[in-house]
């Protein structure tokens, strides 16, 4: 199971229950069960997309549609603003 042995799976569970105690695993294991079904959720859902705020100008207009970069190293296509290429790590910005 996810590469590791029975015996040191065990091994593992020993010390954890060592460390914070009998009581303290059920609420340990909520939390995290928690964080990952909210990291789920968030990434199924997408970015949010926030309301243009009120009484700034061009609130009313859309945003423009950004614009395809190449990174001048590794003439890869970038989408999105970087300071640094995530293919190559060539500095994009100053």
């Amino acid at each position: 199971m996810f590469g590791y042995s029975w015996g040191t799976l065990l091994i593992i569970l020993v010390i954890v229950l060592l460390l914070f105690g009998p009581k303290r695993l059920p609420e340990l294991g909520e939390s995290i069960g928690k964080a990952i079904k909210s990291f789920k959720k968030a990434h199924d859902e997408g970015p949010e997309v926030l309301p243009p705020k009120e009484g700034t100008p061009g609130a009313t207009a859309s945003p423009a549609p950004p614009q395809a970069a190449t990174c001048p190293q590794c003439h890869k296509d970038l989408s999105g603003e970087f300071a640094f290429c995530p293919h190559c790590g060539h500095r994009l910005k100053a």
